[in-house]
């Protein structure tokens, strides 16, 4: 399989490997104050307890914080799934769309497929070093599961900031990726290139390393 083949769209979940999230939330939803960067927190810890440094500890750390808060934005309603908003102009969580009791349960949790480091990016005049781009997948509204995408780097005080984030908008397995601070939207395909709409110029993602769900689940396995 390739490095990008977790934007396909599929009708069956590419997401092998559940934790037993619980084990760390337990019943922190029904607090009254919640600091739920907590929970993250923990998972992230757990996973660089058993990963013996084998794996790239930043994509460990930032594992863990993704896919406990994908987790806890599930559980609370909190979710975006882009592809049932109606104004794609205002992003809301999905406990605010008329029809979120009737949504089917994949609708509602982002599925964490994996995380690719990319050392160095250049698009036009813009650098970009030390990048993460995390990929889920999400059930839309015609029953198929499609891509959503998270791109993350890191600040002066090495904590993970957004500076990104992408679909498949138009249905046609490219992932319009919008980019903080570049001045318009790029297009990923499923071969891990990125296409500039303005030139039509392509640039291949050079993936210097990544973890998938498999390899946490072999992490974890062997705790």
């Amino acid at each position: 399989m390739g490095k990008f083949d977790s934007l396909l769209k599929t009708k069956n979940s590419k997401r092998k490997y559940q934790y037993d999230y619980k084990k760390i939330y337990k019943k922190g939803r029904f607090a009254t104050s919640v600091d739920y960067s907590y929970f993250e927190n923990l998972y992230s810890l757990e996973l660089l307890d058993v990963s013996k440094k084998k794996y790239n500890q930043d994509l460990i750390s930032l594992w863990g914080n993704l896919d406990m808060k994908s987790y806890i934005d599930y559980d609370l309603g909190n979710t975006i799934n882009m592809y049932f908003l109606p104004n794609t102009k205002k992003i809301i969580p999905i406990n605010q769309l008329d029809d979120y009791n009737f949504m089917p349960e994949d609708t509602r949790k982002l599925n964490l497929l994996d995380i690719k480091y990319i050392k160095h990016l250049k698009l036009e005049n813009v650098i970009f070093n030390n990048l993460y781009l995390a990929t889920y997948e999400i059930l839309d509204n015609n029953g198929n599961f499609r891509p959503y995408v998270l791109l993350l780097t890191k600040n002066e005080n090495d904590d993970f900031v957004d500076i990104g984030y992408g679909y498949d908008a138009n249905d046609n397995d490219n992932v319009e990726l919008f980019i903080k601070s570049f001045n318009y939207p790029v297009f990923l395909n499923t071969n891990g290139v990125i296409i500039l709409p303005l030139t039509n110029k392509k640039v291949k993602l050079n993936v210097d390393d990544y973890i998938t769900d498999l390899d946490i689940q072999k992490m974890q396995n062997k705790k």
